[in-house]
Order: structure tokens, then C-alpha cells, then sequence
């Protein structure tokens, strides 16, 4: 049994989740979650994550790290994955049970900052792309920290995309709408856009020794590229608040043509587009460190 100390309902919260919480955007995140796989799982094994280990994952959403921790930890290990949202966290159930994994995997309703169980985890990691949205990362760390078995693991895997990284030929209406429209958004609603480029810092003051950062480069534009589904998707979740800050209104951004609008664009002009932005990060970071 573990002990759960919330001092609100957390519904507010996940209202205020920037990307929603719509059928679409848990679609999304499965598409996210499919493409940064390979990048996750090499971040964990890097970190030292091995068979047997007891894993906290932090706001789970999907469950989609939570499974990849199972398969690296095996039957002898076991995972709890973390999510404010319920109807999320039914859905990870859902879906642990269809992958039948083989690993003790468990979902539990709470906020990172209120969890508390009596295990000493091996590893505590954040979901993709966490810390960006809690209003004091540090205090986020430094208590995540706190479920780690002297000597563990915690791992974060957090991007960049306030700074523009130029793709060349310049992609204009990729690059105009990723660091322009989705920054400001995001920035808009409070998040911390640049959360990758903190990470040694962030480590440094909740307590923890200086973090190992590896950093990934996702790079495209060919035919059927994931960049382009990937930003308009996005793209789609973000719309509400979109409007919501007078950016743009749907009929200026015609979503439904932008996949189509984007490839065209920049096959013409043979670019080379580096991703960056919610799920497209051209820093996608890995901040671990030895508790």
C-alpha cells in the first residue's frame, strides 16, 4: 500500500494543463510517445536502469515511459507510474493490462509534488517533458529525490525550444509556427520553455550532484516525415489557448492542410528541418544523477 498526501483535488490543475486533456491529445502523446522511444529507452539504459529495479515514473500521463521502464526491469523489478489526471491514469491501466509486459506495474492518482510511498525506488525518472510545467522545478526534483534509495537513480528527459535552432533551407512556416506560435503558448501559460538548458542548475540546488546531460538531435523533412504530423498535432491541442491568447484563430492556421501546406514547402526547398518544441526537440535532454 502506498501513502498518498494530497491537500487538494487536483482537478484544477489538470484543467489548466496547457495541451488539454481531449481524446486528440492522448492520441498525440501516443504518437509522441512512439517517436522518442528509442531516445528514452537510451537514456535510461545510459542512466544504469537494470533488471530487478523498483522505478517511480513521475506524471505518467499515457503510461508510455512506465511500460518502457517495465520491459527494462523485468519480472524481478517492478514500476509505479504517477498521473494527476484520473481518466488518464485509467487509461494507462487499460493499457498495461493489454501489454501484459510481465513486470509489477502499478497506476496511482497523485501530484509529483504530494506523493509519498514507504519504497526506497532505485530510480525515480520524470516523464518526457515534465518539469517545463511545475511552477519550481527545483522543489520538483528535490523531492522526487527524495523516493530514491541512497545511491539511486533520477532522471529527467526535458527539451529547449525557446532558442531557435535554424533549419536550412529555411522551413518558414515550419520554423515561423514551431518557435513562434508554440513558444509563445507555451510561455503564455506559464511553462518553462527553455527547461533543458536548467538542468545542471536545477540538480545543483535541489541538493543533487552535478547531473550526466545527453542531448539527441531529431532531423527531417523528407516525404511522410513524423515532423510534420507531429507539429500540427501539436499544433491542434494547443488551439484553445491558441485563441484563448488572441495568437491565431483556426481558420488562419487551417489545420486540417497543414501537414499537406508544410511537406510541400519544404520538399520544393530541399530543407533540413531540426525539430524543436513540445515532442519536437532538437534538445531532447537527459539530466540523470547518482543520489
Amino acid at each position: 500500500m502506498h501513502q498518498l498526501s494530497q491537500t487538494q483535488d487536483s482537478r484544477d490543475s489538470v484543467q489548466d494543463y496547457v495541451l488539454g486533456n481531449s481524446v486528440q491529445e492522448q492520441n498525440r502523446l501516443q504518437f509522441q510517445a512512439a517517436i522518442l522511444e528509442k531516445w528514452t529507452r537510451q537514456f535510461f539504459v545510459s542512466a544504469g536502469t537494470e533488471p530487478g529495479m523498483r522505478v517511480l515514473d513521475l506524471g505518467c500521463e499515457m503510461g508510455d515511459v512506465s511500460l518502457l521502464a517495465a520491459k527494462l526491469v523485468g519480472p524481478t523489478g517492478s514500476v509505479i507510474g504517477i498521473d494527476r489526471d484520473r481518466a488518464i491514469v485509467e487509461r494507462a491501466r487499460e493499457r498495461a493490462r493489454r501489454a501484459a509486459c510481465g513486470a509489477n506495474i502499478e497506476f496511482l492518482c497523485a501530484n509529483v509534488l504530494e506523493f509519498e510511498s514507504p519504497l526506497d525506488f532505485d530510480a525515480v525518472v520524470g516523464r518526457r517533458y515534465i518539469l517545463l510545467y511545475q511552477p519550481d522545478p527545483v522543489s520538483a526534483v528535490r523531492h522526487a529525490a527524495k523516493q530514491v534509495r541512497s545511491g539511486g537513480i533520477v532522471l529527467f528527459h526535458e527539451m529547449d525550444f525557446a532558442n531557435p535552432i535554424r533549419s536550412y533551407p529555411d522551413g518558414r512556416l515550419f520554423g515561423r509556427l514551431l518557435y513562434g506560435l508554440i513558444t509563445d503558448t507555451f510561455r503564455r501559460a506559464g511553462c518553462h520553455v527553455d527547461s533543458a538548458l536548467h538542468l545542471t542548475r536545477i540538480f545543483r540546488q535541489a541538493g543533487l550532484p552535478w547531473p550526466t546531460i545527453n542531448a539527441e538531435v531529431p532531423i527531417g523533412g523528407e516525404s511522410g516525415c513524423y515532423l510534420y504530423t507531429w507539429l500540427a498535432e501539436t499544433l491542434r491541442s494547443l488551439l484553445p489557448r491558441i485563441e484563448q491568447f488572441n495568437l491565431a484563430r483556426a481558420v488562419e492556421l487551417d489545420l486540417d492542410t497543414h501537414v499537406a501546406r508544410m511537406e510541400t514547402k519544404a520538399l520544393a526547398r530541399h530543407s533540413q528541418l531540426i525539430g524543436s518544441g513540445r515532442g519536437l526537440d532538437p534538445k531532447a535532454v537527459s539530466g540523470g544523477a547518482p543520489c
